[in-house]
């Protein structure tokens, strides 16, 4: 009888054991971390909206650009009174800058409007394609290496257009 125990417990014991290493494997493997990363230069240049954006940013700072540059040849021409040349140079000077603060406040301006749209995105783009976690490389070499296997930059820009465009 107790040879009969034994062996039960024995049996016993490595079904559990079993039982505990199949669900252990299972675990493991099933929380595996997706990761991809993505090229954030070229993802921001060949996003539509960046491409939309810059195209109404080019267009206002070509027309404030021609106004200033029509200032600058009334200041070049030799019938201006030195009263009006002193005038005209203050206005040129004062508008020029102003041209300076719009390129600077546009760009800025609508960088931050384009990655809190790019980022929206993102958060869709990984639920959709089950990445646990995206990386956001670029050419200066914030990630070391990444293999070619994981680099999901056009998926993810195909993706991001679809969606702004409202056909996703």
């Amino acid at each position: 009888m107790k040879k009969n125990t034994t062996t039960g417990l024995i049996i016993i014991n490595l079904l559990l054991i079993t039982v505990l290493t199949i669900f252990i494997t299972l675990k493991l493997n099933s929380s595996k971390i997706n990761v991809a990363y993505v090229n954030n230069v070229k993802v921001f240049e060949n996003f539509n909206m960046t491409k939309e954006l810059k195209k109404a940013g080019e267009k206002e700072f070509n027309k404030r650009k021609l106004h200033l540059d029509s200032l600058y040849l009334k200041l070049q021409s030799p019938d201006i009174s030195s009263f009006d040349k002193k005038n005209l140079m203050q206005q040129f000077l004062r508008e020029k800058e102003e041209l300076n603060q719009f390129n600077d406040y546009f760009a800025s301006e609508q960088s931050a409007k384009i990655w809190i749209r790019i980022k929206s995105y993102s958060s869709e783009f990984s639920k959709e394609n089950d990445y646990q976690l995206i990386i956001n490389s670029d050419d200066k070499g914030n990630v070391l290496f990444a293999a070619e296997s994981i680099d999901v930059t056009d998926n993810f820009l195909a993706y991001i257009n679809k969606k702004y465009e409202g056909i996703k």
